[in-house]
């Protein structure tokens, strides 16, 4: 017995000793994830801005005078008329329209004069512009909504975000001169607000029961063929600018005294 405890002991003396390591925590799943949240956090907020970003702009509203020869006329419907909710927006359609209006009498100004007549108990009505064969009227800024759509303010609509604008169809008008003055305003339109074809619709497009307006013309199946006078119509005003801006440069480029270059120029300018 004395000898196999003394082995025993000696047994336990030669043992060496090893510490247990202890175990190291592996944090990188924990930090692979916080910097996941990170950037989705950042993604979030950068769409958030982004989309609060894009619907707070608002379009600088131009004015204008004459499309060619046609006059415009500038006559604002009342600030507290039911009409103009005064919301400032983007610019992002061109809306257009008849006016279905077949009195002889119902011209652009008999328009005009009917949109600042409204009064608190009328309907809420509005568009930017009348357009018949030889004026156009202008109630509205651009950059203000209306209501010609039937779509109510719904965001990126025909109302809140379109260019309402509104064809004479009055008996003993020039429906057909009515229709060109229209193409000349809506392609100037999309040139000032960087607009493109698809950008222009029908009231019809944005309307919640189909309604068929502008009525004449989809009847007559020629939407096709206004969009592709207001393409070309386009393309024509960007080249006269475009040459415009070429003479202009040529003038001031040239030794010649101002008055001197435009006299020899004369013919050419009036081209």
């Amino acid at each position: 017995m004395k000898l196999v405890g003394f082995y025993a002991k000696d047994n336990r003396q030669d043992t060496e000793y090893i510490p247990r390591r202890r175990r190291r925590r592996n944090w990188r799943p924990l930090l692979v994830l916080v910097v996941f949240l990170a950037i989705v956090g950042i993604l979030i907020w950068a769409v958030t801005s982004l989309v609060r970003w894009h619907n707070s702009r608002v379009t600088e509203p131009i004015e204008l005078e004459y499309i060619g020869d046609i006059p415009i006329y500038e006559e604002y419907m009342p600030e507290n008329s039911p009409g103009r909710p005064g919301q400032k927006r983007l610019v992002e359609w061109i809306v257009i329209h008849e006016t279905d209006n077949f009195s002889p009498t119902a011209d652009a100004a008999a328009h005009a004069a009917f949109l600042c007549s409204l009064g608190p108990d009328d309907d809420p009505r509005s568009w930017h512009y009348t357009v018949d064969d030889h004026q156009i009227y202008h109630h509205l800024p651009d950059d203000e909504a209306a209501y010609h759509a039937s779509d109510k303010l719904n965001p990126h609509g025909g109302n809140l975000n379109g260019i309402g604008i509104e064809m004479c169809v009055n008996e003993g008008g020039d429906y057909e001169k009515t229709l060109e003055n229209t193409v000349q305003l809506t392609a100037k339109l999309m040139i000032e607000y960087s607009l493109k074809s698809k950008d222009v619709q029908t009231h019809q497009h944005f309307s919640s029961w189909d309604k068929p307006c502008p009525a004449k013309l989809l009847e007559a199946e020629r939407w096709d063929e206004f969009l592709s006078r207001v393409e070309s119509a386009r393309d024509e005003l960007i080249e006269a600018e475009r040459e415009a801006e070429r003479r202009a440069q040529a003038r001031e480029d040239s030794i010649l005294p101002g008055f001197l270059y435009d006299l020899l120029h004369h013919e050419n300018s009036e081209t």
